[in-house]
């Protein structure tokens, strides 16, 4: 995205959110740039190299001003020279794809080897847990059949020396809903249902 080691940068705050701007290119004087910034409550910064990658970093009382705290979900939008954040509303987001995969499904109940259900409509995808699904397996079938849902159960693979949990959405779920095998989805969750859905980027002030 341009950003590279070195880079000068606007960072700018914005309604429930913020944004990093490249200036390397085409700018105005420094003293007018920073007049400029400073104005809109931002601050100039450099992107350095940090470990493996890099970073852009800004300091815990400009998050504050804005409304951002420790532990806060953010959903990200980029192109050459723009990143914008925003503040998702529910601390019980993740980002997901098709591939929904984390230790934070242990939060929700789905543990390694429970069972849910799949419902797909028109631009939402209902994942709900079944406790003791396989205990239940012959009227549990029944009753997917009988609503037309798909079942799936919960996978474990090792990374780490730490358990991840994992399922995938099949690509007839997918289908049915509107989204694309690699899509990104906005997944909120609570104890027993997890329900995918796309970002409304324009709700988000994007």
């Amino acid at each position: 995205m341009g950003f590279v080691a070195g880079a000068l940068v606007q960072f700018i705050p914005e309604p429930g959110g913020l944004a990093f701007v490249l200036c390397d290119e085409n700018i105005p004087k420094y003293s007018q740039l920073y007049k400029s910034t400073k104005e809109q409550g931002g601050m100039l910064i450099q992107a350095y190299s940090y470990r493996d990658g890099l970073q852009l970093c800004v300091s815990n009382s400009l998050l504050a001003n804005i409304g951002l705290v420790y532990g806060d979900n953010l959903i990200v939008r980029y192109e050459y020279g723009l990143i914008r954040m925003r503040k998702l509303a529910k601390s019980a987001v993740k980002l997901v794809t098709a591939h929904v995969i984390g230790t934070w499904l242990a939060e929700s109940g789905f543990v390694h080897d429970s069972v849910l259900s799949v419902a797909s409509t028109h631009g939402l995808i209902t994942c709900t847990l079944h406790e003791d699904g396989l205990q239940k397996a012959v009227e549990l079938v029944k009753y997917a059949r009988a609503n037309k849902l798909t079942l799936l159960q919960v996978q474990k693979r090792w990374y780490k020396s730490s358990v991840i949990l994992w399922f995938d959405i099949p690509a007839s779920c997918l289908e049915k809903a509107g989204f694309a095998l690699d899509e990104t989805l906005l997944a909120t969750y609570e104890h027993g249902i997890i329900k995918l859905q796309k970002p409304d980027f324009a709700a988000l002030g994007f």
